[in-house]
């Protein structure tokens, strides 16, 4: 394995940290490495089968050596110990307890092992170590216990990020690659690092309960239920394809996201077509929607034409947000991954990506080492002696983890935002920068598209993003602009940009400048392809690294071009950021250092996307678009069902179910449910690989059963069977889920402008709060000025001069508004 880390360097954690691993699946072990990876020690607790990871085997692999596991597992388990013990053995369960006792976090999921067992269920492990952190990780939360067995497609289902995905005459499409278990897997990471740096102060340790559905809800919706309420009309209320968007070239595909007017301006003159830029309409998204026919097979011309290199090269001198659909055979060939260098090949021959971030200082993460053999830690657990890091109860208590953080937020859209709008709903002072004349970008996303007096205080999604922050709307084109942005720095902790790489160091904010303001300053880089490479300059959008990681290959029909996430790249890669800061915020409290932090998005991206580059570089297989059919499982898809009265006139008649059978026993029940004996007598069908291959004959019994009856008639039926079930549900469904409403998911929020809006919170509950997640909505452009201006020292006089020479300002100019 080819290591870039200096062995002299301290990790971020240190060693500091010793989790105990009780979970299963996915979601759980890339908790744990990501926590192991910055330092922390991690005991992976297994059955004596081995955890099922271990024997994770796609379409008609043969079964991996249980001792090695699938090539998965070994990346997911890089640098854990493993420990076997049988839940039927006393020993063995003694053995688990004193690794309980003596950790500061346990990570758990249902599933076999141990951890199945009551005395270490969530609550039950609460009691056994006060001191430690517990972090749940399940389906819909600790507090909603599924009647039946669900799995991440069918939660999926319940996000309704698929209902607007795909093409209007197919089924809703689910993300490709178990999209929801890895995100799932970061919330639980950076809840665990909360709830410890809580922990370390009071002594006592907490629930932290982590939901799968609204990890899924919080990265797929993008704030539809805040839209539907400000605007009245459900968004995209029919499933379309960014237009332009994915294309055929002439050796593979190419990707788009054209999204302000003067790209729409420029893509037009790359193309050649003068009388698209001529008519104003199609600056408009929903216009070019309207016009999908003609453009598209216009755009397919022109790109099928072309290399994919040379398409991504023109379009990139116009500045325009382009990226090659990369797949597993071709990410790590891309001209940036390689010459940054965020592939790494491991001893057992396959390639696996580099950790998402990158500390540029005195800190470094973990050196990789090997993946465990199954059990091969047992014997020195039995005699290792382990004690809780974390002190015993202070007395002292601290409603909010990051009170008394300032974070000076240069950030804009939803990639930047959200970094910092967790470390806000935590108790940090969070100021969000932004200029009266070039506000956040987001603020474009404005109900009024007239561009009026106002628009930009109308965008649902700037208010979803923000709550709990301070604006300072500052012109940092100004050296008076620059001064004050100086001030704020000497006073903050942490300077977060997610702006292209030149923005910051031609304001005289490189890191070397910034760090001579305040030297243990913590500052976040967070551009689209990174601080160096050749594909620095290049702009990137959510789809960008959607199609560049993988993502986009990965989703989609065998037979038509792939198609994008839908924007789930931002909060992914916001929330790999944070959960960085963490990392970053320990190291400096271990050594008083700052550190220059690099997370670029399309690390992010390459990371949750691994598995489709271990498989291609392991056996050689491209794991590609299958629409919403398993590699694990069969059948599964979207089944089209009776349609429901819809409450606005508008909507599509549209009403499908997400079916996924797991085991054999859940497929026998599905045929005795569907009256389909021969089906169920049929001997080809009794294995999954069978069934995989006979998928469409399955299908059209399955629809020929579900085309008469609803979607609630279905779902009720398979569920009670014991078959994972869901409806796709409409966007407008979605505050209405009965796991989220219980566990308030959505909490309403008063704005001046748009109303009372239901704004989502966040997927990790914590047992010591917070209880109220939006304290504050978010603010109006400026209007926090003068309060921020006094606090860095200036006077009345002084805001008021800053504000009539425009330094400073509360409103965008009419002037700029068509910006």
């Amino acid at each position: 394995m080819t290591e870039r880390v200096d062995p002299s360097l301290p990790t971020p954690l240190g060693g500091d940290l010793t989790i105990v691993d009780l979970s299963s699946g996915i979601a759980g072990a890339y908790c744990g490495k990501l926590l192991v990876d910055g330092g922390a020690d991690v005991i992976k607790v297994e059955p004596p089968e081995g955890d099922p990871l271990r024997h994770r085997r796609l379409l008609d692999d043969p079964a991996p050596d249980i001792n090695t596991g699938s090539v998965l597992f070994q990346f997911l388990a890089l640098s854990k110990a493993s420990v076997v013990a049988d839940g039927e053995i006393l020993g063995d369960r003694e053995l688990v307890e004193k690794l309980v006792r003596g950790a500061d976090a346990v990570i758990w999921s249902a599933g076999p092992g141990v951890g199945s067992r009551e005395e270490f269920a969530p609550e039950s492990l609460r009691r056994l170590a006060p001191r430690a952190v517990i972090v749940a990780i399940t389906p819909f939360g600790l507090t909603n216990e599924p009647a039946a067995p669900v799995n991440e497609f069918t939660l999926q289902a319940m996000s309704a990020g698929g209902i607007s995905r795909g093409r209007a005459d197919r089924e809703p499409l689910a993300v490709g690659g178990s999209y929801g278990d890895w995100i799932a897997g970061v919330f639980a990471a950076q809840g665990l690092l909360t709830a410890y740096t809580r922990a370390r102060v009071t002594g006592v340790g907490e629930l932290v309960d982590v939901s799968v559905l609204e990890a899924l809800h919080l990265t797929q919706a993008e704030f539809f239920p805040t839209k539907l309420a400000a605007t009245g009309v459900p968004p995209r209320t029919k499933r379309v394809r960014a237009i332009p968007g994915i294309h055929p070239s002439r050796d593979g595909y190419v990707g788009f996201q054209i999204t302000t007017g003067q790209q729409w301006q420029d893509f037009t003159a790359m193309i050649g077509r003068p009388e698209w830029a001529e008519d104003p309409s199609l600056t408009r998204y929903i216009e070019r929607i309207k016009r999908a026919r003609e453009i598209t097979t216009i755009v397919d011309e022109w790109t099928a034409e072309r290399s994919t290199d040379d398409v991504c090269e023109l379009a990139a001198l116009f500045r325009l947000p382009v990226a090659p659909v990369a797949n597993g055979e071709t990410v790590p060939k891309l001209e940036q991954t390689v010459a940054r260098g965020w592939y790494l090949q491991h001893p057992a021959g396959f390639t696996h990506p580099e950790v998402p971030y990158t500390f540029h200082g005195n800190v470094t993460r973990r050196a990789f080492g090997s993946p465990p053999k199954l059990g091969q830690d047992t014997a020195a657990a039995r005699e290792r002696t382990i004690t809780p890091k974390l002190p015993t109860p202070t007395g002292i208590t601290r409603s909010l983890p990051f009170e008394g953080l300032r974070i000076a937020d240069f950030t804009a859209f939803w990639a930047g935002p959200i970094i910092g709008h967790y470390f806000a709903m935590l108790g940090a002072d969070v100021i969000h920068v932004e200029s009266p004349r070039r506000p956040d970008g987001y603020r474009n996303a404005t109900l009024k598209h007239d561009m009026s007096e106002g628009w930009w205080e109308a965008s649902p999604c700037f208010s979803a993003t923000n709550t709990n922050k301070r604006d300072l709307a500052v012109d940092l084109s100004t050296a008076e602009g620059r001064e004050i942005a100086r001030a704020l720095i000497a006073q903050s902790d942490v300077v977060i940009d997610n702006f292209s790489t030149r923005v910051m160091p031609q304001w005289g904010f490189d890191y070397e400048s910034l760090r001579s303001i305040k030297p243990d300053l913590i500052v976040v880089r967070a551009p689209g392809f990174g601080l160096s490479g050749p594909w620095v300059d290049r702009l990137a959008y959510a789809t960008t690294i959607e199609q560049a990681s993988g993502v986009a290959f990965m989703t989609g029909f065998p037979d038509d071009r792939p198609d994008l996430g839908g924007g789930s790249m931002d909060s992914t890669a916001g929330t790999h950021a944070a959960f960085a800061i963490q990392l970053a915020l320990e190291h400096r409290r271990r050594t008083g250092e700052g550190v220059l932090l690099e997370v670029p998005q399309f690390t992010t991206g390459i990371n949750v996307c691994a598995e489709q580059v271990l498989e291609h570089s392991s056996s050689g297989r491209l794991l590609g678009r299958i629409a919403n059919r398993s590699w694990t499982a069969a059948p599964q898809g979207s089944y089209r069902v009776l349609d429901a009265e819809r409450p606005f006139a508008d909507l599509p008649v549209d009403d499908w179910v997400a079916i996924s059978v797991e085991t054999d026993d859940q497929w026998l029940a599905l045929c005795s449910l569907i009256g389909a004996e021969d089906l169920a007598r049929d001997d080809t069908l009794c294995t999954v690989d069978g069934r995989r291959s006979e998928h469409d004959r399955i299908d059209e019994a399955i629809t020929g059963w579900t085309r008469s009856r609803t979607a609630a008639e279905v779902v009720d039926a398979v569920r009670s069977v014991g078959i994972p079930c869901a409806p796709w549900l409409q966007m407008h469904e979605l505050t209405t889920v009965p796991q989220l409403v219980d566990r308030k998911l959505y909490e309403m929020v008063e704005h001046p402008v748009m109303g009372t809006l239901p704004i989502i919170t966040y997927p990790v509950h914590f047992e010591s709060g917070p209880e109220e997640w939006h304290r504050r909505r978010a603010p109006l452009l400026g209007e926090h000025n003068a309060e921020i201006l006094a606090e860095l020292g200036y006077t009345v006089d002084q805001v008021d001069a800053l504000e009539e020479s425009g330094v400073i300002g509360r409103r965008v100019e009419a002037s700029l508004a068509a910006w």
